[in-house]
């Protein structure tokens, strides 16, 4: 069986030369499902612009069934789905007008320094609190294991430690 070429839009698969697969790409039903599927992604926005401009479905609103489904020339959207999409492109829209503030946004280092002022203040400064290193009981009866297996403890790191960029 030779090379079989599938073609995601139409969901079939067929023998794969040239011939055939200029003649599957050029046919109107592969013209039609490559459409309808970036038609998935359109902007909210244009989607109600033409669904406004269509009328609706009279079929597809008392039935709930089409024949020609997405290729419908009139709408298949009921009112209380465009007032939905009216509602969300709205929200979209509303979320891109952040309004600033007339003095602006907070200054990043009046934070900064009100924050160092703060901490400075309080005189309860701890230690921090390090997680202790416990050796796993499946282990305690291992002697010789290698360096790498063993339980990191601050007695056994070395006193001249750095922390360098990795790069």
């Amino acid at each position: 069986m030779g090379k079989r070429y599938y073609c995601a839009y139409c969901d079939r698969s067929f023998k794969d030369d040239p011939e055939a697969r200029k003649r599957h790409l050029s046919s109107l039903q592969h013209a039609k499902n490559h459409v309808d599927h970036y038609n998935m992604y359109k902007d909210p926005d244009i989607i109600l612009k033409e669904e406004r401009a269509k009328t609706p479905c009279k079929r597809y609103l008392t039935i709930g069934d089409c024949a020609f489904g997405l290729g419908c020339k009139f709408s298949h959207y009921t009112p209380q789905m465009l007032w939905e999409l009216q509602y969300y492109v709205d929200m979209k829209n509303a979320s891109k007008l952040r309004v600033v503030p007339e003095n602006g946004w907070p200054n990043p280092d009046d934070i900064i320094k009100e924050y160092f002022e703060n901490t400075e203040s309080s005189n309860n400064m701890e230690e921090p609190n390090y997680p202790t290193w416990f050796k796993p009981l499946e282990v305690h009866d291992y002697s010789m294991l290698p360096p790498s297996l063993w339980p990191i403890t601050p007695e056994s790191l070395p006193d001249n430690l750095t922390f360098n960029k990795w790069v």
